[in-house]
């Protein structure tokens, strides 16, 4: 074949202008967003008074502002500290710092900053390892990396030096000090309270693990053991200390490999502990991998499964005995030594959604009965003293039952989300979508507390314990004390706007509210009377603000980002229209910066699904989600940017997003400054695959972007998705997709709605992308529409990004590479820019 050597020298120079072109932006973008950081509060010490707050930047998080905030402004601000990640704050206003092997101790009061150093005089400096406090700060610690465990006073007096030391933990208290150390051939557990130092418990084997249960009541030690038959297996043995009592108690479960995971939950705050024994087994790998269509348990093929055994050992009389699994496989604490729910996870698994129902029994261990408690949703709330239960039945009822009696009361009142029992257990509080509600077991009666009849309330403070963590359901004892101050959430609804109220004995007082801001709260004193949070907006970075209750305004402790002078000028108008059923909904229509009347300017519209309850979010440059879409870049460079709301209708996901997408752009026409003739649309994964379907059924757009979007339902809907360890139809069902029917029962929706079907009609050039290891939306999802593109001679250009997921790696090359690829497609396509080579290959026919 005869070469066209000037078309290879000018392919040459075009890939040449592409690598340094690409450099030079990046260099732009970098300098863009280097400038620029999030704030966490990391720290705050319990009076209150001293606080320290990380600067999250795009590619470091090593510096770290100190303040007090009893002022404000650049007053508060004491100093900064760099690449510490370890704060403690001791006594005296003090603050001990940590990282990379070395401890300052801080005195926040005077400016004296210290390095403290534990090794001899002369001798070489030892890295230090650990740090923390106890008591409040009236004493803090240091590990170093020769083992050896430091404890002072406030006043860096050496009050204790413990060697040969492996780990140890705070309790819960902060009083003790529990350290698992060497001593000869021995491990030991000592505990350090009061001054004194004391040997609890000496093993002649290694001290795998220790563990607080959260009643404080018991420390759980698992020791590893040998077989004294001298086969040199290795086998754990459970170790209890009484915390209060100070004895040692060590329950017979037998010899248990130390290949088994041992979980330990409390009961009735340390009356009795279940023992949970979980065995791994890996996923088989042979000749030949069978599935089965009865199969309720596909996650085991790639993650393997579980066998599970189950002990119950009680503090009257150090009894232990075993909880039988000969007939379910999930057996689940009641907060009761003596009622176990239990069920077989899989046995109503279809699939059909992501938690399945559950046929659920409550299991009496004294009578060895079984109560059957028919079909029930995986949502159950525990009392205190385990004398109660409520769980939600199949119609999303809550359903209260007596262990003892076997008692049911169905709660008749809908729309109650989560539930909490009071302390003594005679009472259960709600959490709705409307209001804080109470149901008085005695009397049988569920009535609104009148916190607000409008709004959705949740509790902020209340005594929650996991009985099934990492399993995905609810199961919980759950405790909300009224007789202390409660902190409670009110949000608006349709919007994150949210008010904290303090509730204390019926009588309420606000906190805090946010009409206009975005608020993640961090801490409150005890009393409830102030607290710290962040907030932000549209027109102002993150900032750190200490409130007081009857005070108007916070105290502003911290401005983030005090370079940012644009914010302040963003224009933003909420957009109201009706969809063709008559829904009526919001869209965000951002100005672009510098806006002058008279002028038209191109638009990119963003689509998701509901979109309008964050309008005050801060456009920061560092908010690029879904990757290359960055509102504020956008704005710099002379975009409208749109993000319409979508209510999913009866037609089906694609055509209700249609319907709502044209909608809004109706409501534009009379605006001045929208150009309406340069519009582009973009989405990213569900956000994707409304995109591709809009491009197959509309006329509006000029162009499209669309990311790791599905474009094959009904090859989607029968395939498995990995991220889950599930088949896919569940999240068409009765997840995202919403169609509420199965493919065979409706299978024309799914036909609808499907983007591959109408790939031939798409009029406008699209750019498709990936990434190759994404598992949740597959890559040759995207390959098949570009194909289908392709075919039909339609303007495409693909990208497929080896080594990137589903979500892109922050600051990767892919990630920094599909940014500029998009920022280039819209300038193209919206602004006329053709000078752009790699675009110009598609859309110049003879470029190759």
């Amino acid at each position: 074949m005869a070469i066209n050597i000037n078309k290879l020298i000018i392919l040459l120079l075009i890939l040449m202008g592409m690598v340094c072109y690409g450099q030079v932006r990046q260099d732009s973008v970098r300098d863009e967003s280097s400038k620029f950081y999030n704030i966490a509060v990391n720290k705050v010490s319990d009076d209150g008074k001293w606080m320290v707050a990380t600067k999250v930047y795009r590619n470091n998080y090593d510096t770290a502002v100190v303040l007090t905030t009893e002022r404000s402004g650049m007053k508060s601000l004491v100093g900064t500290l760099t690449k510490k990640y370890q704060y403690s704050f001791v006594k005296g206003g003090q603050l001990l710092a940590l990282g990379q092997g070395k401890a300052v101790l801080w005195n926040l009061q005077t400016g004296m900053q210290k390095e403290l150093k534990t090794g001899r005089e002369g001798s070489e400096p030892v890295s230090v390892m650990q740090s923390g406090v106890m008591q409040k700060g009236d004493k803090y610690f240091l590990q170093t990396s020769d083992s050896i465990l430091h404890i002072y006073d406030a006043k860096s007096a050496l009050l204790e030096k413990i060697e040969r030391v492996q780990y140890f933990r705070v309790s819960g208290s902060g009083s003790v000090l529990y350290i698992v150390k060497k001593s000869g051939r021995e491990t030991q557990l000592v505990r350090y309270s009061g001054n004194k130092v004391e040997s609890v418990y000496a093993a002649p084997g290694m001290i795998r693990s220790m563990e607080e249960t959260p009643s404080g009541s018991f420390l759980i030690l698992k020791e590893e053991t040998t077989d004294e038959g001298g086969s040199n297996s290795s086998f754990q043995k459970v170790v209890l200390l009484d915390t209060k009592r100070g004895e040692l108690v060590f329950p017979d479960i037998g010899k248990v490999r130390k290949e088994e995971y041992l979980r330990f939950t409390e009961i009735q705050n340390g009356s009795a502990i279940m023992i949970t024994g979980m065995i791994h087994i890996p996923a088989e790998k042979g000749t030949v991998d069978i599935w089965y269509g009865n199969d309720g348990n596909l996650e085991a093929k790639q993650e393997g499964s579980f066998v599970n055994r189950y002990w119950i050992w009680k503090k009257d009389g150090s009894e232990l005995m075993r909880v039988p699994s000969d007939r379910f496989s999930t057996v689940i604490s009641l907060n009761n030594p003596d009622y176990f729910l239990m069920f077989n996870r899989e046995e109503l698994q279809n699939y059909s959604t992501l938690f399945p129902l559950i046929h659920g029994f409550l299991y009496d261990r004294k009578k060895g009965r079984y109560e059957d408690l028919g079909i029930l949703q995986a949502e159950v709330s525990v009392s205190n003293y385990g004398n109660y239960f409520t769980f939600k039945n199949k119609e999303g009822l809550w359903v209260l039952v007596d262990p003892e009696t076997l008692r049911r009361t169905v709660l008749e009142k809908k729309d109650l989300t989560k539930a909490y029992f009071s302390p003594d257990g005679r009472t259960i509080y709600f959490e709705s979508s409307s209001d804080l509600w109470k149901y008085e077991i005695k009397k049988g009666q569920v009535t609104a507390l009148n916190i607000d009849h409008d709004n959705e309330v949740k509790v902020v403070t209340k005594d929650e314990t996991d009985l099934y963590p990492d399993s995905g359901y609810n199961f919980r004892r759950s405790i909300l004390n009224v007789d202390v101050p409660v902190l409670l959430a009110v949000t608006r609804k349709g919007t994150i706007e949210k008010t904290f109220l303090k509730w204390e004995k019926g009588r309420l007082e606000t906190l805090m509210a946010s009409s206009a801001s975005n608020i993640t709260w961090y801490k409150t004193d005890e009393s409830l009377k102030k607290g710290v949070y962040a907030e932000e907006s549209l027109h102002f970075p993150p900032r750190i603000v200490c409130k007081e209750i009857g005070k108007e305004k916070g105290n502003i402790v911290f401005q983030s980002n005090v370079h940012d002078k644009t914010s302040a000028s963003i224009r933003r108008d909420v957009i109201s229209f009706n969809n063709r059923e008559g829904t009526a909904l919001k869209g965000l229509l951002y100005y672009p910066i510098g806006y002058t009347e008279g002028k038209k300017y191109p638009m990119v519209v963003h689509i998701y699904e509901v979109q309008s309850r964050n309008p005050n979010q801060y456009l920061s440059p560092l908010n690029n989600f879904p990757v290359g879409f960055s509102i504020r870049k956008l704005l710099q460079e002379g975009y409208f940017v749109y993000l319409p709301d979508i209510a999913n209708g009866p037609s089906g996901v694609g055509k209700s997003a249609l319907d709502c997408v044209e909608s809004s752009l109706d409501a534009l026409n009379t605006h001045a400054g929208v150009d309406l003739v340069n519009v582009g649309l973009i989405g990213h994964s569900f956000g994707g695959y409304r995109t591709d379907f809009i491009a197959g059924h509309s006329n509006r757009f000029k162009t499209y972007i669309s990311g790791a979007g599905a474009s094959d339902l009904t090859r989607m809907y029968f395939s498995y998705n990995e991220t889950s360890s599930t088949p896919f139809y569940w999240q068409f069902e009765e997840g995202q997709y919403n169609m509420h029917a199965s493919f065979a029962e409706n299978k024309r929706l799914y036909l609808d709605n499907n983007p591959i079907d109408n790939v031939h009609k798409v009029n406008a050039p699209m750019l498709l992308w990936t990434g190759m290891e994404d598992k949740r939306i597959v890559w040759d999802q995207t390959m098949e529409f570009y194909i289908g593109l392709k075919r039909n001679k339609k303007d495409v250009v693909a990208l497929f990004y080896p080594g990137e997921a589903h979500v892109f790696t922050i600051g990767s090359k892919a990630d920094k590479d599909l940014a500029l690829r998009i920022q280039d497609w819209w300038d193209y396509f919206l602004k006329g820019k053709r000078n752009i080579s790699w675009i110009n290959k598609q859309m110049n026919r003879d470029a190759f």
